[in-house]
């Protein structure tokens, strides 16, 4: 075997996973402690944004749909646990989003803005129904008028906000990476 090879694989591309790996590591924790920290006082039009489902869904956009999935289930499991809420299905939402995400976006030989903005917004039709789901199973009484105007549609507004912007420092990040390799 010969000696550029670690556990199978070359060591240009272990070496490349290990730099994907911590690179989306710490893009995950910033804006995970972002939506836990920063946005959880401020609260733009009422809601806390949800910062996670856009990081997700830029990274699957621009690196495929396996970082989209893996990055999925990792900013599932890192939300749930600066949060505090126990465990939730944003896991397997966030994975599922990411891999399809990705999956869709290796068709589109480049990637464009407004492309990305099609995924997002059918990315907030899920998340909607998630939040609405969530209410359900928290409240006893539940009043679907009251849960859309003073939960789902403002998160929507948030996060809608936050992914239009967070588009353009995740694609730098995914840029400088893809041209390492």
């Amino acid at each position: 075997m010969p000696r550029n090879r670690i556990l199978g694989y070359r060591a240009q591309t272990r070496s490349r996973m290990i730099a994907y790996t911590l690179t989306f590591a710490c893009v995950l924790i910033l804006f995970s402690s972002m939506q836990v920290a920063l946005f959880g006082r401020l609260r733009p039009f009422g809601a806390v944004p949800d910062l996670m489902i856009c990081t997700v869904l830029c990274i699957a956009y621009f690196s495929g749909q396996y970082a989209g999935a893996i990055t999925g289930i990792a900013a599932g499991f890192l939300i749930e646990s600066i949060g505090s809420q126990g465990i939730s299905l944003l896991p397997i939402i966030y994975m599922v989003g990411g891999y399809i995400a990705g999956y869709y976006a290796k068709s589109v030989t480049q990637k464009r803005y407004v492309m990305y903005l099609l995924y997002l917004s059918c990315a907030l039709f899920v998340r909607a129904g998630t939040t609405v789901i969530y209410a359900c199973l928290h409240y006893e009484y539940v009043n679907l008028v009251k849960i859309l105007l003073y939960s789902v549609i403002p998160e929507c507004l948030g996060t809608a906000i936050a992914g239009c912007v967070l588009y353009f420092p995740i694609r730098l990040v995914c840029r400088i990476l893809e041209k390492r390799k």
